[in-house]
């Protein structure tokens, strides 16, 4: 009996604690960097990807937790004198089935993955657009690399906020020009590292038009919390007005 309220004080405990953790890591499925809610390609794919391992993850949580409190419950000592439950150390299915269970749902896991890997590590299509961006303690700077973003003076187009058109691969090249930093966009894409001395490279795109919030994901110094930045998706029409405005400026 003491046992058992021992075990029940102890599954409560648990249970108390998981949902203060739900609870605190709860929010607004709309929120600025909800990655539950992308907005582009590479976001959707990284989010399929990550909730069919959370599930898989789950239900083993789930299996071990009662497997576990059976356990306890059906073999725990009922008096000092009572023999002790049979013993299965050595025996040869089990352990047969405990080993390979493991490594064939690993290699189920690993099929959605590394076709994940190989799809998003891919380069941008040939009619992308091609943006080389800077990091520096502590802002960013976009410049649009394609020729038909140059000024007169043949300068590439230099912007403090990334501009895109929607439905349109966006070909990223990552540059440092201090410390390590990391180009996160949660709705549109992933982390990738910034780095100085190494252009890294990336792609993604927004299928929907809006205001995306964005920031340095790298704890880069004492100014990092405002390193931050705004990728505004727009239609192409209004993507080429800004382009021409932006050039058209003195």
């Amino acid at each position: 009996m003491r046992l058992r309220r021992s075990v029940l004080r102890l599954a409560t405990g648990a249970a108390l604690l998981a949902l203060v953790a739900l609870f605190m890591g709860c929010g607004a499925f709309g929120g600025d960097q909800n990655t539950f809610a992308p907005e582009g390609d590479v976001a959707d794919e990284q989010r399929d990807l990550f909730v069919i391992v959370t599930i898989i993850a789950t239900i083993i949580l789930i299996g071990v937790i009662a497997a576990l409190v059976y356990i306890m419950v059906r073999y725990r000592r009922r008096s000092p004198d009572e023999p002790p439950p049979k013993q299965v150390h050595g025996n040869t299915r089990l352990e047969l089935a405990w080993t390979i269970a493991p490594a064939l749902l690993l290699l189920g896991i690993a099929v959605p993955t590394v076709a994940s890997i190989i799809d998003l590590g891919r380069e941008a299509k040939d009619d992308a657009l091609h943006v080389h961006v800077v990091a520096f303690r502590f802002d960013w700077r976009f410049q649009y690399t394609d020729p038909e973003f140059a000024d007169a003076g043949g300068e590439p187009l230099t912007a403090e906020e990334l501009h895109i058109p929607v439905d349109r691969e966006i070909a990223v090249e990552l540059e440092s020009q201090d410390v390590i930093h990391s180009f996160w966009v949660p709705k549109l894409a992933g982390k990738l590292d910034v780095m100085p001395g190494r252009h890294n490279r990336m792609w993604f795109n927004a299928t929907e038009p809006g205001v995306y919030a964005a920031q340095c994901a790298e704890f880069c110094g004492i100014g990092h919390s405002i390193m931050k930045f705004t990728v505004v998706a727009e239609e192409p029409a209004g993507f080429e007005a800004w382009v021409d405005e932006q050039l058209s400026a003195p």
